[in-house]
């Protein structure tokens, strides 16, 4: 799962982030179904980008995280609060037999 920082605060750093995700999704498993991968962008809130289950092909996901969408302040806890609430959920996609981190 990505969290992203799309403000206007890091806007010089945006676009690396969203190369660097994009490059660590790269070198995942993901065609074969044995990586699921998110992302949740904010600027201020969370904007809740893709879930773990909506792409399950490396392009895909590599195509999704090229969003850019800068703004005002941030809210990482809010962000993080968004990834345990929601993404990280059966609903989205998440494996109750996969290992989770609060």
């Amino acid at each position: 799962m990505f969290v992203l920082d799309i403000s206007g605060h890091v806007r010089h750093s945006c676009t690396n982030a969203i190369l660097f995700a994009g490059n660590v999704t790269n070198g995942l498993d993901i065609d074969s179904g044995n990586v699921r991968v998110g992302a949740v962008a904010f600027c201020p809130s969370p904007l809740g980008q893709f879930y773990l289950r909506d792409y399950n092909r490396r392009e895909a996901v590599i195509d999704a995280l090229r969003f850019y969408n800068p703004g005002g302040g941030t809210s990482t806890v809010s962000a993080l609060d968004e990834v345990l609430r929601s993404h990280f959920t059966g609903t989205y996609g998440a494996r109750p037999d996969a290992r989770k981190v609060s």
